[in-house]
């Protein structure tokens, strides 16, 4: 019964959070603060009221449409609150490699829910614009290194711990090594077949996985992404040669890791 509710908890609680990552999709890329005004309709710009703003629940107490200028909102909305429950759901079992917390799970969780949240906005902001907030890749650096901080005091009592110093050399070597493949790359095709901020965005995650679970991780977001562009080409839903963003694969890859460890992986793909 107790594992009941606190399962409900972790999900009610990633609904929440889910309502004001859509906070931050929207805003971000538009330049208005996250914090202020309240919410409200991107059409008619009124304030949405509190009982409109309960996340799932209200777009379905609506019908999917504002209650003052009948304007459809976007099933996306409630689909990333959907979304955001079940993995912070799911990723309160998580077994991160490069963290842990002598098993305190409460500590591990905070880490696991701010990871994924972070990488979540990152991911459907780069969708939409093909672009990756700075913003976003300093908090998430920020928020990696002070993490990286914490656990060399909790497990031993001292801030300059091997965990800090992988977590940085592996954030540092991963930048310069995709800032030489992009740059590379543009010389040869002589267009842009990487962005600058998917050279950040590895770098944020390398913060955050180590050198191992940074290698692993972008090997598995390259296989993603090659099946599911073959995948794409072959039903003509995109053309050769056409913009994909890469982040949300980058970030499938990151928490892949982030979820299962490296050694698991490991373990599995030396079975093969």
């Amino acid at each position: 019964m107790i594992e009941i509710i606190q399962n409900i908890y972790k999900l009610v609680l990633g609904l929440c959070v889910g309502s004001f990552l859509n906070v931050v999709i929207f805003r971000l890329p538009q330049e208005i603060s996250i914090i202020n005004p309240r919410s409200f309709c991107p059409n008619c710009k009124n304030k949405i009221i509190f009982r409109e703003n309960i996340p799932i629940i209200s777009w379905i107490l609506l019908k999917g449409r504002c209650s003052f200028c009948g304007t459809s909102i976007n099933i996306r909305y409630p689909l990333i609150e959907i979304l955001t429950g079940i993995l912070f759901l799911v990723f309160s079992e998580s077994s991160p490699e490069l963290y842990n917390f002598n098993q305190n799970l409460f500590i591990e969780n905070i880490f696991s829910w701010l990871f994924l949240s972070i990488l979540l906005v990152i991911s459907f902001i780069d969708i939409d614009y093909f672009w990756v907030p700075q913003s976003l890749i300093n908090f998430g650096l920020l928020s990696g290194f002070f993490n990286l901080c914490l656990i060399g005091i909790y497990n031993n009592n001292n801030i300059l711990s091997i965990y800090l110093f992988e977590g940085l050399i592996a954030s540092i070597v991963s930048y310069l090594f995709f800032e030489i493949i992009r740059i590379s790359a543009k010389v040869i095709y002589k267009r842009d077949a990487l962005g600058k901020g998917d050279s950040k965005l590895v770098s944020m995650i390398s913060i955050w996985l180590g050198p191992l679970g940074i290698i692993l991780s972008l090997g598995i977001s390259y296989v993603i992404a090659a099946v599911l562009i073959i995948i794409l080409l072959k039903l003509k839903k995109i053309k050769k040669g056409q913009m994909i963003p890469f982040a949300p694969f980058l970030s499938i890859g990151g928490l892949i890791i982030w979820y299962f460890g490296n050694q698991p992986l490991l373990r599995f793909i030396y079975s093969f």
